[in-house]
Order: C-alpha cells, then sequence, then structure tokens
C-alpha cells in the first residue's frame, strides 16, 4: 500500500554528506559512524507525511512509497539545510565574547548560534548558516509501519520535537494529559513555544478533545544519610 500526505509513519532513516552519516536512527551505525550520543533513544521516528517534521526533500519523497521497501534519496541543498549564504557571516571584535573563542568553536552571540571560522587581527568570522548548509545530502531510509493509534501518534512527535520521552494519556474524551519530566523548562530555554506545538499536534490527532494538560511532577530529592558517630577507629584515635 502506497503512503499517503497525512499519514503517520515508523521511518527509520541515515542521513550522509559525502558518504559519511551525520545523522541516523540506528545506533550501530552512529557508532560506527562516531556520531553516537549516549542520551539518544535511537529507533524508528513517528512523523506524518507532509506536515514538515522532517527537511522539505525528504518528507516530499515518502508520500507514494511502500512500506518495507529501503529507498536511497538525494536532496540538493535548496530543499536540504538551504544554501550558503555569504550574508549569514559576520564579524565580531574579540570583546563582543565573554570569553576568547577560538577557530572553528560553537559559538552564541547577538541570540544566535554560529560556528566560528576565521580570525583577522581581533576580530572573528562567525558563520550563522546551517552547518549542512549548501550540501548535497544523501538518506537512506526504510518505512517500517503506519501508525493508528492517537496515543502512539503524539508520544512519537513529542519525542521528535524535544528528543525527550513523555508519557500521554488520552483515556479522557474531553482532554488529553501529558507527563513532563521535572525541570523542563531548564532543558528546554524555547519550552512555551514547544508546549505550544505539541498542542496544536494533540488538537489534530484528537479533535473531539478541548483541552491538552501539562502534568509536571518533582520527585523529592534524595540526600545520603550523615553518619550519626565517626567510624570506631576515629574515635579511638581521640
Amino acid at each position: 500500500m502506497a503512503i499517503e500526505n497525512g499519514t503517520y509513519i515508523k521511518l527509520s532513516y541515515t542521513g550522509s554528506v559525502n558518504g559519511v552519516p551525520f545523522d541516523t536512527t540506528d545506533a550501530e551505525v552512529a557508532k560506527t559512524a562516531g556520531i553516537f550520543r549516549e542520551n539518544v533513544m535511537y529507533g524508528p521516528s513517528i512523523v506524518k507525511v507532509g506536515a514538515g517534521h522532517l527537511i522539505q526533500g525528504l518528507d516530499a519523497d515518502l508520500a507514494g512509497k511502500e512500506i518495507g521497501t529501503e529507498y536511497t534519496l538525494v536532496v540538493p541543498a535548496a530543499m536540504a539545510f538551504g544554501e550558503h549564504k555569504p550574508e549569514e557571516m559576520k564579524a565580531f571584535d574579540k570583546k563582543d565574547f565573554q570569553k576568547k573563542p577560538e577557530v572553528y568553536e560553537r559559538v552564541t552571540i547577538e541570540g544566535r548560534d554560529g560556528v566560528v571560522i576565521n580570525k583577522v587581527g581581533s576580530r572573528y568570522i562567525v558563520d550563522f548558516n546551517h552547518p549542512l548548509a549548501g550540501q548535497e545530502i544523501t538518506y537512506t531510509y526504510t518505512i517500517d509501519g503506519i501508525v493508528e493509534d492517537g496515543t502512539e501518534k503524539l508520544a512519537g512527535i513529542i519525542k521528535l520535537i524535544t528528543g525527550r520521552v513523555m508519557k500521554v494519556d488520552a483515556s479522557d474524551k474531553t482532554f488529553v494529559s501529558i507527563e513532563i519530566p521535572a525541570m523542563m523548562a531548564m532543558y528546554n530555554q524555547n519550552w512555551l513555544m514547544t508546549q505550544y506545538m505539541i498542542s496544536q499536534e494533540a488538537f489534530a490527532i484528537f479533535p473531539e478533545i478541548e483541552n491538552v494538560k501539562f502534568i509536571e511532577s518533582f520527585p523529592r530529592p534524595y540526600y545520603k544519610k550523615e553518619e550519626e558517630s565517626a567510624p570506631a577507629e576515629e574515635q579511638a584515635a581521640e
């Protein structure tokens, strides 16, 4: 059965530049490529076809494809991470930085993330383009299946947006509750916008609900009890 736009699917993929993987859902591929991260949960991603959850070129290629078939796609820069724009490079004096940067170091300046690409005297050239801007991207991907359950759909999209697994409860027909990790706002500086995005996804998946509830719990901190008395040998030494 061919996949249609609007369908929620499980997608396994590996993205590469010049044969070198930079992103993958496969832990073993990540380890081999030296891009494995301990805090990432590997495995197929849940995405809605045609909804912009992926880069434009890959998203546009999914409609019409079959489940279980491996496809290879070459995405031009314009439909991947964009062309490299010279106007996105800017010079800064060293005093503009909190600490002296190194060439090729990632920095945040003027509220934007960039990479220091050169140093001329006391001035540093920062490139604000995406690191893969101007690059042709190759994707190898397989559609593993269709996702029908609403709870699984929303949980998958939340993981895609935040990189975290959150429990979704849709047992009440008037609202959906989402359990979020403690101190989530500290982990995600754009948490208010993220909440809005998740809410819109929930309303689209569950058209009958009236509210989305975010439930945040704070576990009691564990403190190791101090010894009430010093070890016997210390007491003897006294």
